[in-house]
């Protein structure tokens, strides 16, 4: 073949994609139904992968929030074994008849030089 039958060819074959007669000269008509089978398991492929990644982003989403739901509840148990713990203790003092009590202002801290 020379360069001129050539770039006839690829010009052929252009303007046949572009009119949509490839599959009809190259006889892909008798094979539609395999076509259409193909291209409806791709979509269907396509579908499927989308969705999984969109249920493992969500699943790793959620376990994020599970952790500091986690986290936050741990907080507040001790929270509220700290306050147990020191109403329990000032319920004590009273009935010994200490004047002591839990203290009502933050601490004070003393700068050393």
């Amino acid at each position: 073949m020379t360069m001129k039958e050539i770039g006839t060819a690829i010009r052929n074959t252009l303007k046949a994609l572009r009119s949509g007669e490839f599959l009809l000269r190259v006889r892909a008509d008798k094979y539609y139904m395999h076509i259409m089978y193909l291209f409806l398991l791709m979509w269907l492929t396509i579908m499927l992968s989308l969705r999984v990644d969109k249920t493992l982003a969500q699943v790793g989403e959620n376990k994020v929030k599970i952790e500091e739901m986690r986290i936050r509840h741990s907080e507040k148990e001790a929270e509220i074994v700290k306050l147990e713990s020191a109403s329990a203790t000032q319920e004590r003092l009273q009935k010994m008849g200490s004047k002591a009590a839990m203290p009502t202002e933050p601490a004070t801290v003393i700068k050393r030089k």
